[in-house]
């Protein structure tokens, strides 16, 4: 006898779709993926930040002292890469602080940057304005084809802390300066830290350097007046920008303060856990764009040739090739003998003249700036 059993018809594909697989919706992205570039630009993997520094960890010229910053200078550098644009009535101080150390949530940073209100002023000026800025190299961010059709989005993350609520902004802009996005973020003046993520789209159009000159500057804005107020949050727009007016005035009171840390710039529209680099590579990164040698670190560095009885020559062989030939300021012999001229400056070494060599040991202290 034949038995003859029959089924309805199923499709595996689909059966198999249904199945209760735990690898949530990135996982299912990754498992689609049809080639190996694929899947890790899905991950994510590899050297990803943006930003110098980000940690607030480097600070070659001041270590752990606070400095006032000079008002209307274009930028000072307190922490390595991070310059501050002061010009305001006020004036604010600005130092490296410990402060993350002591909450959970931001233990995994060391240091912040703390901005505080040294004399205030509320009322500003058209022009008048105070912000803080870090000039990335146009190496560095050449990836993004910024200027094309197939320009990438960035996300910017960061942890911030204030006690003087309201909306801050943030923009990034090209070198010329005539393309400019700026995003908004609220803080309630809780002092309290949090997190804040921002996804910035690509630009374009517009000219972005991507040599070792400025490619992209990064401005957090602390207060504007109505010359920088028109900004389109979460737009491009071809002028040079601070704000989407709607910025607190941060230094309307001696009693404002402002840390930041853990700041990160990478390609795409979501955000990754912070890269921690190690202090290593994070000071030789710095170093790229400022050195200092004082008479504890030269020695190493440095060696003396004699030509004559009346002059020698001091090399400075740099700890890693600079941006460009660097400026060199704040030459400080030990003994007797002072510069007079430069014979050689190059990204891997400077070599200065020296008058009335007798006794001379070291170049004691000398500072070497390639900032963009």
């Amino acid at each position: 006898m034949t038995v003859r059993v029959s089924k309805p018809a199923f499709n595996l594909r689909e059966k198999l779709s249904e199945l209760d697989v735990p690898v949530g919706s990135h996982g299912s992205q990754v498992m689609k993926s049809s080639s190996t570039e694929e899947t890790f630009n899905i991950v994510r993997a590899g050297r990803k930040n943006l930003i110098i520094n980000g940690e607030m960890n480097i600070n070659q010229r001041n270590g752990g002292s606070s400095i006032t910053i000079p008002n209307g200078t274009g930028g000072t550098y307190q922490l390595d890469r991070w310059a501050v644009n002061e010009a305001t009535g006020g004036s604010v101080s600005v130092n490296m602080d410990g402060d993350p150390q002591n909450y959970a949530q931001v233990s995994h940073f060391e240091k912040a940057m703390q901005i505080a209100c040294a004399s205030d002023n509320s009322s500003l000026s058209s022009s008048e304005n105070l912000h803080f800025f870090q000039n990335i190299e146009g190496h560095n961010m050449s990836h993004l084809g910024w200027g094309t059709k197939h320009a990438k989005p960035v996300t910017l993350s960061f942890w911030v802390k204030t006690n003087c609520a309201g909306v801050y902004c943030v923009g990034l802009e090209n070198n010329a300066p005539d393309r400019c996005c700026i995003r908004e973020y609220y803080q309630n003046g809780e002092h309290i830290w949090n997190k804040v993520v921002l996804t910035f789209p690509g630009c374009g159009d517009g000219t972005w350097l991507t040599n070792n000159g400025c490619g992209m500057r990064v401005r957090f804005c602390l207060a504007s007046g109505t010359a920088y107020d028109d900004g389109v949050d979460g737009e491009w727009v071809n002028s040079d920008e601070l704000t989407a007016g709607t910025q607190v005035n941060f230094i309307s009171s001696t009693s404002n303060r402002f840390f930041i840390t853990g700041v990160q710039l990478e390609e795409g529209g979501s955000a990754t856990p912070f890269e921690h680099r190690s202090i290593t590579e994070e000071t030789l990164l710095c170093q790229r764009y400022y050195h200092q040698i004082s008479a504890t670190t030269g020695a190493q560095w440095l060696f003396f040739v004699y030509n004559t009885t009346s002059y020698s020559r001091a090399t400075v062989v740099h700890p890693v090739m600079m941006r460009v030939a660097p400026t060199v300021s704040s030459i400080d012999l030990s003994n007797t003998g002072t510069q007079s001229g430069t014979q050689f400056n190059g990204t891997q070494r400077t070599t200065v003249y020296v008058n009335n060599p007798s006794n001379i040991s070291s170049l004691s202290v000398a500072k070497f700036s390639a900032e963009l």
